[in-house]
């Protein structure tokens, strides 16, 4: 069994689970900015998400006959968005996981474009891009010199998808340096076996584990069934299996037609 101390696990219908994991995402958000003044929201990419995002721009919308009647909508002024892994690829390409978020979530009035942190992965040298993302975060959440490496940002929800692999942001598990790395927020990492293939830049599993709360996000079976597994600790080699928030919560939220 997983070891974050406190775990939760949901499953149901597509329609049933965007819709729970929507009204979390939006308790959170409003809860942080009670508590802390902001919102840092770390929005994963692939296609597991779409849904979801779609949903919270209806809601952006006010379209209350199609959305969560009765629930405040996500305090987008106080909202920082950044994202757990990218695509090296520009920021307009069809597989930039910053494009995608652009068109489902952000086409509605949103954040505050200020306030959107992507990941400027069209940079060359990835690990150079990686290096900037980082000095970023670093910077935002204020930690002090480059080389305090036993302090790690604490975002207040970090949403997750699953490969049918059991990969999750760009952290693979024929890539071991990216899993046992300790000091480093970002990295850029080789993805050759990835759909697409590639250079990819990813957020770390410290920066990942630090997290108030962290949100897998899954859809179709596949996806659930491995979901379950790492849920219940059968299956534990792969990298999702590696996310266990060090002092924060962890929901698996698998979602089936």
């Amino acid at each position: 069994m997983n070891t974050a101390k406190e775990i939760f696990h949901y499953s149901g219908t597509e329609e049933a689970m965007t819709k729970h994991a929507a009204t979390l995402i939006i308790a959170e958000a409003n809860l942080a900015v009670a508590s802390r003044g902001r919102f840092s929201l770390v929005l994963a990419g692939g296609n597991s998400p779409r849904g979801l995002y779609r949903l919270l721009a209806l809601q952006l919308s006010g379209n209350e006959e199609q959305v969560l009647k009765g629930n405040p909508q996500i305090p987008w002024k106080d909202t920082w968005i950044f994202w757990g892994d990218e695509r090296c690829v520009p920021f307009s390409h069809p597989d930039s996981n910053y494009r995608m978020a652009a068109e489902t979530l952000f086409s509605q009035v949103g954040p505050v474009m200020s306030r959107i942190f992507r990941i400027p992965a069209e940079k060359q040298p990835a690990e150079q891009a990686a290096a900037e993302y980082e000095a970023l975060l670093r910077d935002f959440f204020s930690t002090g010199k480059r080389d305090n490496t036993e302090r790690f940002p604490v975002f207040d929800l970090v949403l997750l998808g699953l490969g049918e692999d059991g990969h999750t942001a760009s952290l693979f598990a024929d890539n071991p340096a990216a899993l046992q790395e300790t000091g480093r927020w970002v990295m850029a990492v080789d993805a050759p076996h990835a759909i697409p293939p590639g250079k990819r830049i990813t957020l770390t599993l410290p920066a990942i584990n630090h997290a108030r709360n962290i949100l897998f996000f899954t859809t179709g079976k596949k996806k659930a069934d491995l979901a379950e597994k790492i849920f219940l600790g059968k299956e534990k080699k792969v990298p999702a299996g590696l996310v266990k928030p060090c002092n924060g919560k962890l929901f698996w939220f698998t979602a089936q037609p």
